[in-house]
């Protein structure tokens, strides 16, 4: 039996996006999940729910965490929906509902790397454990070791120590830290990080000297050598810190 309390403690920062073509099975699932997850987004098929998942990352920067889907849908079907999603976020955590006749389907799903799967109909206590499972592989997933003393809990967004004491953090600290660990070996130029600390703000004129002012405070907050120079291609992360 799945602890709920555990489980709501599991996705509460976590973000849904659930994708059902029956109005009936939408509303009232969506009713039961709402009080789990930060936010969720609700689509009527495969291809507003693609739609909706491609604008969530401009808007927001980041993938939905969950991505939870019917398989028979009109316009685009669940199987062609994890396709895609596959190609644009391979890493993506995908929940497909089937039902017993979707069989050769599932294989593609498979194939795909998909294997968490509810098989309709299905009741609250297989829904809460296949979350459950899911959240748990999330949250093993969202724990970076920046050092033996410091680690980045991506779930929460906050960087802790050992002893499990949060070190503050700016909005452009946690904007950059985000930026290198999701592309971890992946080196940014001052232009890059400056473009990605201001999206939303096309009208902001370019400052190295700013951008370089914040990678000087935010270094102070890290173990040494975590934010390395390359003079010719600018600043990245070092996961290997022993």
């Amino acid at each position: 039996m799945i602890n709920i309390k555990e489980l709501k403690q599991l996705s509460k920062h976590l973000t849904l996006l659930y994708v059902e073509d029956d109005s009936d099975i939408r509303q009232e699932t969506y009713e039961l999940l709402k009080h789990f997850f930060h936010s969720i987004s609700v689509a009527v098929d495969g291809k507003e729910g693609l739609e909706i998942y491609k604008n969530n990352f401009l808007d927001t920067r980041k993938y939905h965490d969950i991505v939870l889907s019917d398989i028979q849908m009109p316009n685009l079907n669940g199987v062609e929906l994890s396709r895609a999603i596959q190609k644009i976020n391979s890493q993506q955590k995908i929940i497909i509902i089937s039902a017993h006749s979707d069989k050769k389907n599932l294989i593609e799903l498979i194939n795909l790397g998909i294997h968490s799967f509810i098989e309709k109909p299905f009741n609250h206590d297989h829904l809460f454990s296949m979350l459950y499972k899911v959240c748990c592989l999330l949250r093993a997933d969202s724990i970076l070791n920046l050092s033996n003393e410091i680690q980045y809990d991506r779930g929460c967004k906050k960087l802790m120590t050992s002893e499990q004491e949060e070190i503050a953090l700016s909005d452009n600290e946690l904007k950059l830290l985000e930026l290198f660990t999701n592309h971890n070996n992946q080196t940014f130029s001052t232009v890059e990080i400056f473009n990605h600390l201001y999206y939303d703000k096309p009208e902001k004129e370019f400052s190295e000297d700013s951008i370089k002012s914040l990678i000087k405070r935010f270094r102070k907050k890290l173990p040494k050598n975590t934010i390395l120079n390359n003079r010719q291609l600018g600043y990245y992360i070092n996961m290997t810190i022993s």
